[in-house]
């Protein structure tokens, strides 16, 4: 029964996803007041995962550090 709750919500992000992402594009500076368009919707994905490898390393360091920073704190309590 967990796992039909999780594949619905997965559709239901897949498709919410397919639905805002069409809407951005990414582009580039060419010039005075010019752009030129790199990437519409799910095209940009390909482009933007060092972004995101970079999100989630920051990310794992903070909770790791909170984690260590916290089990400090209370070895000191229970001293």
């Amino acid at each position: 029964m967990c796992m039909a709750i999780y594949a619905a919500l997965f559709a239901l992000l897949l498709f919410y996803s397919d639905y805002a992402i069409e809407q951005y594009a990414l582009s580039v500076a060419a010039g005075e007041q010019q752009w030129m368009v790199i990437a519409i919707g799910w095209e940009m994905l390909p482009l933007l995962w060092p972004v995101g490898l970079l999100l989630m390393v920051v990310a794992s360091g903070a909770t790791l550090f909170t984690l260590r920073w916290r089990a400090r704190q209370q070895r000191s309590e229970d001293a």
